[in-house]
């Protein structure tokens, strides 16, 4: 992992050298829709990493509403490609962990039972449009993109009984969720 790091510091130094060549810092903040066949909700999303010429890689999280509410956290990497002086189409990616926002639901209506979440992965693909705006790289984000998010889920609980011990029961959930994403940024 220390090679990685070193290799990665030595070339980002090498291409720093060359003025049109230049590695700089990149952030893109996004708010959404997802839709998929259960419902329709609303996600953010921020991407802070490093562009350099049409590519642009970075850390992303957010806050995701969709189903059940999760934070995804994941490694992105985009390449762009010119179309009109100032306006660019792109390609994204991303993939990561999706952390469930653990909260027990069952607790309301179904007292004797727990749940636990448990992480899974989260990935998404897309494309896009970019816009200049102002400075040179301030940029109107336009996404349109495919997201899926997994998570487990442990039910573990009692059944009622009149007469003690009374008898347990496990489950376990896994959940796989797809949804259509669709969001505009703001890209700096």
């Amino acid at each position: 992992m220390k090679n990685i790091i070193i290799i990665t510091a030595i070339l980002i130094t090498s291409y720093q050298s060359d003025a049109q060549n230049k590695v700089r810092f990149s952030s893109q903040n996004y708010i959404g829709v997802l839709a998929g066949s259960s419902e329709t909700d609303a996600h953010i999303q921020t991407i802070n990493g490093l562009a350099f010429n049409k590519w642009f890689t970075g850390i992303g999280t957010g806050i995701d509403w969709y189903y059940y509410r999760s934070i995804p956290v994941f490694l992105s990497g985009e390449r762009s490609f010119s179309i009109k002086a100032r306006k660019k189409f792109y390609l994204s990616g991303a993939a990561g962990v999706n952390f469930p926002w653990n909260e027990n639901i069952y607790r309301d209506w179904n007292w004797w039972s727990d749940s636990k979440l448990y992480p899974g992965l989260y990935w998404n693909a897309g494309f896009g449009y970019k816009i200049a705006v102002g400075k040179q790289n301030d940029a109107l984000l336009l996404h349109i993109g495919y997201s899926n998010k997994f998570y487990k889920e442990k039910l573990t609980g009692t059944y009622p009984c009149l007469i003690p011990p009374c008898p347990e029961y496990n489950e376990t959930f896994n959940y796989n969720l797809r949804a259509l994403s669709v969001k505009v940024g703001w890209g700096f």
